[in-house]
C-alpha cells in the first residue's frame, strides 16, 4: 500500500539497483513506478510485470508491458507472457496457505517455464526448501521475491544477478528473510484488503 514514489524511495534506501514490480492482474503500477524513476532521476532498473491468477494460480510475468487478463489456463497465460517477450515465473508454487499457488500444475507448463521462486517473503521456510529442492530437480534458475504488500516488506528478499539487461535474468545467490512471519503476512494482507473497501 505504498505510493509509486514510495516504492522507488525505499528501493533506493535499502541498496536495490532493480525492482520487479508485479501486481496482481494488473501493469500500472509497473508503469508507474517506472515513471516515478524517470521523475526523481535515480538510478533504479524496474522490471515491470504482473501477477496473473490463472485457472490453476499464479504465474508471474517479467519484462512485460500489456496486461494478460487473470483466469485463462495456466499454459495460455505463460504463452501470453512470451507473446510480449517476458520471463515465466512460478511465484510460491507450493505454499498451501497462499490461494495462488500453482502446487502439481507446474508440471504441465514445465518446459515453458523460465524461473521458479525458490524464496518468497510470506511463504514459509519449509515451502520456500520445497521449491528450491523442485527448481533444482528440473535444472529450473531460482528467484526470490519479497512479495511486497506494505512499505515494511520491500527488499525483504533479494535475488543477486551477475546479469539483468534485455529481458535477460541470471541468478547468482538468492538472500533474505521471512519476517514478517507467515501469520503476520497474512494479517497484513487482510488490513490491506479492508482498507481498500474504505
Amino acid at each position: 500500500m505504498a505510493s509509486p514514489r514510495d516504492v522507488v524511495k525505499l528501493a533506493v534506501r535499502r541498496g536495490l539497483s532493480a525492482i520487479a514490480i508485479t501486481d496482481h492482474n494488473e501493469v500500472i503500477g509497473a508503469q508507474e513506478v517506472l515513471e516515478e524513476v524517470r521523475r526523481l532521476g535515480v538510478d533504479l532498473i524496474v522490471i515491470p510485470g504482473e501477477e496473473v491468477k490463472t485457472a490453476q494460480g499464479d504465474i508471474i510475468g517479467l519484462f512485460i508491458s500489456e496486461r494478460i487478463p487473470k483466469g485463462m489456463d495456466a499454459s495460455e497465460t505463460v504463452d501470453r507472457i512470451k507473446e510480449q517477450g517476458g520471463l515465466v515465473v512460478i511465484p510460491h508454487p507450493f505454499d498451501r496457505k497462499m490461494r495462488g499457488a500453482l502446487g502439481s500444475a507446474v508440471l504441465d507448463i514445465l518446459g515453458k517455464i523460465d524461473y521458479i521462486e525458490v524464496m518468497n517473503g510470506r511463504t514459509p521456510s519449509w515451502n520456500n526448501r520445497k521449491a528450491e529442492e523442485f527448481a533444482r530437480r528440473y535444472g529450473i534458475p531460482g528467484l526470490g521475491g519479497s512479495d511486497a504488500h506494505w512499505p515494511r516488506e520491500i527488499g525483504k528478499v533479494r535475488t543477486l544477478v551477475s546479469r539483468l539487461d534485455e529481458g535477460k535474468i541470471e541468478p547468482i545467490k538468492v538472500e533474505g528473510n521471512g519476517w514478517p512471519p507467515m501469520i503476520f503476512g497474512v494479517l497484513y494482507s487482510s488490513v490491506a484488503k479492508v482498507s481498500k473497501v474504505f
